[in-house]
């Protein structure tokens, strides 16, 4: 899995690539998370769109950092996600969890 990050004003915006299943991938995730609440940069938008696969680790991973971030005054939003990706999501139903947006453009919006 790949990770970038960039900021757009106030917003992280991390762009996951790859397959999303834990490991040291969560490691590197997880990091970066905490790194951003340590210097008050607690919104973040994720950047699914070049996922391809998501198991229950990388379900874990994203739930986590949700936590994290909304315990630190944040919040954390999915954004470009393909069906794929969103089908774990459907199923376990934290689609009523995340926020989900068709966009990075949109999902930054929401935090004005």
């Amino acid at each position: 899995m790949g990770i970038v990050q960039k900021e757009n004003g106030p917003v992280l915006v991390i762009e996951l690539e790859g397959e999303l299943m834990g490991g040291a991938e969560a490691d590197e995730f997880r990091s970066i998370i905490d790194n951003a609440i340590k210097n008050e940069k607690n919104r973040i938008v994720v950047d699914m769109g070049k996922v391809n696969w998501m198991n229950s680790s990388g379900l874990g991973m994203l739930m986590s950092a949700l936590t994290n971030l909304r315990g630190s005054g944040g919040d954390l939003k999915l954004a470009n996600m393909t069906d794929r990706v969103r089908r774990p999501i459907q199923i376990t139903r934290l689609d009523s969890v995340f926020e989900e947006y068709d966009t990075i453009e949109d999902a930054i919006s929401t935090f004005a």
